[in-house]
Parts: C-alpha cells; sequence; structure tokens
C-alpha cells in the first residue's frame, strides 16, 4: 500500500462544502464493509466492495481491524481532522490499524478503473482483553 498525503491535517480550504457539511452532520456509521459476513464474540468479518466512483461515507472507527485487499485500487480518503490521502493498493495487500478507542472519522473513494475489493476483520476487543486471566 503507498498512500500520499494531498492535504494536510487540520487544513479544510480544500474541501469541497458537501463533505464538511456531512462532516459537521456527525452522522457516522460505524460499519467496516458493505456486508457483515461473519460475526461471533470476538470478531466481525466484513465485505467491503466499492465499484468505480462509489464512495463510503464517513465512518468512525474505534476498534482495531485488519484488511486484505482483493484487487487492485486507487482510493481517496478524508479524515475528520482535514487530512485527504491518496492510497494505492495491490491485490493481496495487507494492514492493520490500532484504532481502539480512538474515535477515528474517514470515508473512502474509488476513484481508479476497477471495483475496489476488500475483506476486513474487526476485532471487538482489544488483544490484551481476549487474554485469558491466569490465576
Amino acid at each position: 500500500m503507498d498512500c500520499l498525503i494531498l492535504n494536510p491535517a487540520h487544513d479544510f480550504s480544500q474541501w469541497e462544502e458537501h463533505y464538511i457539511e456531512e462532516l459537521n452532520a456527525l452522522e457516522f456509521k460505524e460499519a467496516l464493509g458493505n456486508t457483515l459476513l461473519f460475526e461471533d464474540k470476538a470478531i466481525k468479518l466484513w465485505n467491503l466492495k466499492l465499484e468505480v466512483g462509489e464512495r463510503m461515507p464517513f465512518c468512525r472507527h474505534n476498534k482495531n481491524y485488519s484488511w486484505i485487499s482483493e484487487s487492485n485500487s486507487l482510493l481517496k480518503s478524508r479524515f475528520g481532522n482535514g487530512k485527504i490521502t491518496l492510497i494505492k493498493v495491490e491485490q493481496g495487500d495487507t494492514e492493520y490499524f490500532d484504532n481502539q478507542h480512538k474515535n477515528l472519522i474517514n470515508d473512502l473513494e474509488n476513484i481508479g478503473e476497477t471495483p475496489a475489493i476488500f475483506k476486513v476483520l474487526e476485532y471487538k476487543q482489544s488483544f490484551h482483553d481476549m487474554l485469558p486471566i491466569l490465576n
């Protein structure tokens, strides 16, 4: 995964007004994909697919998660702090994000020429919280 910052944090001067209005509405979803494939007490497995030109609205991330890309993708992401990034993802790329209790806000837009497809594994608890207590 390659990431290029297009706009620095704390600078909304390059933002289109409708994105600022959406962000200010404070109506963020917490789903990390389009379809929930599996859930148990520890994890949720999501499928995230964005067609060419499709955008996932602003989402709040407050759990740790990882993903694997099933396609080559070119994406744009706007963050709640004003940062905008351009993200190039290759099929098979994986990432892990430590967002426990951080309430990170961002959207995701497919600006490439092919659908962007990911499997996202959301961890309901931190790894430390899942360890058994030994006496």
